[in-house]
């Protein structure tokens, strides 16, 4: 049994009970995206505009980002993702969540670049905008892992409540869009509890078309900023590293989200010794069972 099972297993007895979930696979869900366009009627002076942002090629596969495919690890990965995509946005569908946040146990599992690789899966649907939000404020690093600077800095419209339309940028696609930052504050745990982090969640949802909204949260064991927004979202998407996320951290970190809806276990096996794309999950929809996806 791994990690993830031996950590679900013991967590499982105070988890919400998740929505029956069926399989669907990539071929109708590319063909259901084929046929749908992104459409809502959305104020004019409500809609968010992005600009435009061109990404740090060398930096992107530098860093695993999965921009497209380029050799057989790469569609691996990209596989994998797709995979995680269609199930999530399916738990999505039927339990009509919308802002779904991305955290991990401890330090350096890989919930950063989990965010940004499923943010790019969603989007390659252009069913509807997908929105990440890194509001991991301790140590930003979607833009740095992207080599992208943002217009403004998200933690400033946190600490102000102004320009929030010029908070985001379009990357990779034209329905993904990013806001961050890229200098830590301190002071994180009190703007994520503030009204204007729910503000922000609306400023979105009134800007964009059909957001599924990702946040990039702190590791659980390391501050209280994912207790803080937890309750503020749908779900939480739980990210562990094999060989690095011990299964009592993991264990630990989820019976500390027990209260609140578990999208899923992301089971990430990148490591040194690996190849750079070799990835893997396990994905736990809260069904009875071994808590495996496949």
């Amino acid at each position: 049994m791994s990690i993830v099972e031996n950590a679900i297993e013991k967590s499982r007895g105070n988890q919400r009970n998740g929505q029956p979930s069926r399989r669907v696979t990539d071929a109708a869900a590319e063909r259901n995206a084929g046929r749908t366009k992104i459409a809502a009627a959305i104020d004019p002076n409500l809609r968010i505009r992005a600009v435009p942002a061109s990404l740090d090629l060398d930096l992107c596969r530098e860093r695993r980002v999965l921009l497209q495919r380029t050799d057989d690890n790469d569609g691996a990965a990209i596989a994998a993702y797709r995979m995680l995509r269609t199930r999530l946005l399916h738990r999505a569908h039927i339990s009509k969540w919308t802002t779904i946040a991305v955290t991990s146990a401890g330090p350096n599992d890989g919930k950063t670049l989990t965010a940004i690789n499923l943010a790019l899966s969603m989007a390659r649907e252009k069913s509807r905008e997908i929105v990440l939000l890194d509001l991991d404020m301790r140590n930003p690093s979607i833009f740095r892992t992207l080599g992208v600077n943002p217009p403004r800095e998200l933690r400033q419209y946190l600490e102000q409540g102004t320009h929030g339309n010029e908070l985001f940028v379009s990357v990779y696609s034209d329905n993904l869009m990013v806001a961050g930052s890229v200098v830590a504050t301190e002071h994180a745990s009190e703007l994520l509890a503030s009204p204007r982090f729910d503000e922000l969640i609306a400023l979105v949802r009134q800007g964009a078309a059909e957001p599924i909204i990702l946040i990039d949260l702190p590791p659980v064991l390391l501050t209280d900023d994912a207790l803080l927004v937890a309750p503020k979202v749908d779900a939480v998407l739980v990210v562990a590293s094999d060989g690095l996320t011990s299964q009592a951290d993991l264990g630990k970190a989820l019976d500390m989200l027990k209260e609140f809806p578990i999208a899923g276990v992301v089971l990430n096996r990148v490591s040194e010794t690996m190849p750079a794309y070799d990835y893997g999950y396990d994905y736990h929809d809260g069904k009875r069972g071994n808590g495996r996806g496949d």
